[in-house]
């Protein structure tokens, strides 16, 4: 597969300052994502996920001897993902991406899947991002939303881009395995989950709110069913008409002096909750003779 950047390829990538360089470094910025159609892929794990996962959206891979040696697995599968595998010194690799760890890749946007006519299972567990800025935190959340068996993933317009190498790389590659629909407002993610029959959840620490322990315990859980959970702002939570929508509102209970949770850490909670209810669930659907779950 020929390579957006150019023809010519040396044995050894060795100038830091050169035009190849500063274009995979570009894609660092949304602008270039958006012009050339490519996003950039930093660090061992989330390069592993995407030539694992996404291997024909890739165009090329760029390794250090030394990531090549500590990281062989990656480097083969690559190999048969793409014939574009370039060794790179040191300094080129710190010129491309300071966060790579010696290995990164270049891949077409098209490798993040945002096809919005997923089709969900019932029972299923999404996570809504009602407007997440911190590509950290998102990352985080994607991540912990594919370790916890959640099916999808929404973000509204105003999120930071899911293909931004830090959301990437926080992810640990979990973009690359999750459908991820983009919506333009929080009223379309609404939408789209009542299309999928989910009941939507937000966190809160208000009045009128259900505590996750007790949603967890409860025999007749809205976490039995197809279910949203809805993430909001890093610093100011859900909107009062984001709040209005949801069906349920939840607090983690908290018995210790600080004033709130980070919204990674609220999600992962939240996120464990759904599958520990899915996972008691299943348990007593195969301890049921009939082999029909136990309502």
């Amino acid at each position: 597969m020929a390579s957006k950047f150019s023809p010519e390829r040396p044995a050894v990538l060795d100038n830091p300052h050169s035009d190849r360089v500063r274009k995979v470094a570009g894609l660092a910025g949304r602008s270039a994502r958006s012009r050339t159609r490519l996003m950039l892929v930093e660090g061992p794990q989330a390069v592993r996920e995407v030539v694992s996962f996404r291997g024909s959206h890739l165009r090329d891979v760029y390794v250090t001897r030394t990531a090549s040696a500590m990281h062989p697995d990656i480097v083969e599968a690559a190999y048969q993902a793409t014939r574009w595998v370039h060794e790179v010194t040191d300094d080129v690799a710190q010129a491309m991406s300071p966060d790579a760890q010696g290995i990164l890749a270049v891949a077409e946007l098209s490798a993040i899947d945002t096809d919005n006519g997923v089709t969900i299972p019932e029972g299923a567990t999404i996570a809504v991002f009602a407007q997440g800025r911190d590509p950290g935190n998102v990352g985080t959340i994607i991540r912990t939303a594919d370790a916890m068996g959640a099916s999808a993933v929404i973000t509204v317009s105003g999120t930071v881009d899911v293909r931004n190498p830090k959301v990437v790389r926080s992810s640990a590659g979990s973009v690359f395995h999750l459908p991820i629909v983009s919506v333009s407002s929080f009223d379309e993610a609404v939408v789209q989950c009542r299309a999928w029959g989910a009941t939507l959840l937000g966190t809160t620490g208000g009045s009128g709110t259900i505590a996750l322990d007790t949603l967890i315990s409860d025999p007749r859980s809205v976490l039995r069913a197809t279910h949203a959970w809805v993430f909001g702002n890093e610093a100011k939570g859900l909107q009062p008409e984001q709040l209005q929508a949801c069906d349920v509102l939840v607090n983690i209970p908290m018995t210790g002096p600080t004033e709130s949770l980070n919204v990674a850490s609220a999600a992962a909670m939240c996120l464990y909750a759904s599958q520990l209810r899915r996972s008691t669930r299943s348990a007593r659907g195969r301890s049921d003779n009939t082999g029909a779950p136990i309502s």
